[in-house]
């Protein structure tokens, strides 16, 4: 009631109110399992003219498995790379 700011519900009958706190939990649970799908989607993103070197840092620094590409021109996300997408760029250098 006070959270809501909704003091005139004190003046609803019992069943009324019942009904009323019923939709209020309702909506709040609605809102706290939008917010729980939203935290999943933890992005790292890094410009797609970043060297090798910093991609790998970021990955590294992330713990994510993937970094997104964005494009600052497009405003879009323009591809995504791995740890191995790396590896398979500077396998020649380090063999």
């Amino acid at each position: 009631v006070i959270l809501e700011e909704r003091h005139d519900v004190l003046d609803l009958s019992v069943s009324e109110f019942v009904s009323w706190r019923q939709n209020v939990m309702s909506a709040n649970m609605d809102q706290m399992l939008r917010q729980q799908r939203l935290q999943r989607f933890n992005v790292v993103s890094v410009d797609a003219g970043d060297s090798l070197h910093t991609l790998a840092h970021r990955l590294l620094t992330s713990k994510f498995q993937r970094l997104f590409l964005s494009s600052d021109e497009i405003a879009r996300i323009v591809g995504v790379v791995s740890s191995r997408d790396i590896l398979v760029e500077v396998l020649d250098q380090i063999v």
